[in-house]
C-alpha cells in the first residue's frame, strides 16, 4: 500500500516494486576490450569496408549478459585486408583464407552437429587484447552447404565519445535460433526487453 502525505493510503494504486540487480545480473564489458574497442573504432573510423564489431563483446556492448576474452570484427575480404592495413602495428596473422570448427556444435532435431565457419582471416593484438578479424564469414553445419557470406547492416553504439559499429542484435538472435542455441536467444532477448524498459 502507498502511503500519501497529508492524505489517506491508497489501496487502489499498484506500487511497483524496483528490484536490485544481482552482481551476476550487471553486464560490463572488461577494461581492456572496452579500451581496445574504443581504439579500433577510432582507428577504422574512415574505413572504406563495410565492419562492426561481433561476437560476445559485442553483445556485451548491447546489454547481452555473456562473458568475452576477446574481440571479433566481421567484414568483407577487402574489409580484412583494409583493418590490417589500418591497424599494422597490431597484426600478429597476416590476412588468410581460413576455415576452423568452432567448439560449440548446432543442435538441430535433438542431432549435436559440427559447426564450421570459413573467411579471409586475420589476427592483431591490440594492447594485449586478441582480435579476430573474419572477413566474408559463413557457416556451415555438418553436411550442408556453405551459407552465404554474413550480411548486415552495422547499428553505432557510443562508447566513450567513439561510434562504434556492432552487428545488429536481431541477426545474432536469427543466427543462434537457426545453430540450436536457445540460451544465447534468450539471454539476448532479456538484452533487449531490459533496453526497452531503459527508453
Amino acid at each position: 500500500m502507498l502511503n500519501i502525505p497529508a492524505g489517506k493510503p491508497r489501496p487502489d494504486l499498484p506500487v511497483l516494486g524496483s528490484k536490485i540487480p544481482k552482481p551476476e545480473d550487471i553486464v560490463i564489458l572488461q577494461l581492456p576490450l572496452l579500451r581496445a574497442t574504443v581504439k579500433i573504432g577510432a582507428a577504422l573510423k574512415d574505413a572504406q569496408a563495410k565492419w562492426a564489431f561481433g561476437g560476445d563483446a559485442a553483445e556485451i556492448i548491447k546489454g547481452v549478459n555473456v562473458k568475452a576474452d576477446h574481440l571479433e570484427i566481421v567484414t568483407t575480404k577487402a574489409g580484412t585486408e583494409e583493418v590490417c592495413r589500418l591497424l599494422p602495428e597490431y597484426v600478429t596473422l597476416a590476412p588468410a583464407d581460413a576455415e576452423k570448427t568452432l567448439v560449440r556444435e548446432a543442435d538441430v532435431d535433438a542431432k549435436m552437429l559440427p559447426v564450421r565457419v570459413r573467411s579471409r582471416y586475420a589476427e592483431l593484438v591490440v594492447d594485449k587484447v586478441k582480435v579476430e578479424v573474419y572477413g566474408d564469414l559463413q557457416y556451415k553445419v555438418a553436411e550442408w552447404d556453405w551459407g552465404d557470406p554474413l550480411d548486415y547492416e552495422a547499428e553505432f553504439v557510443n562508447i566513450i565519445g567513439t561510434n562504434v559499429p556492432t552487428l545488429p542484435l536481431r541477426l545474432k538472435s536469427e543466427l543462434d535460433l537457426g545453430l540450436g542455441w536457445l540460451d544465447r536467444v534468450a539471454l539476448i532477448s532479456d538484452a533487449v526487453i531490459r533496453s526497452q524498459h531503459r527508453h
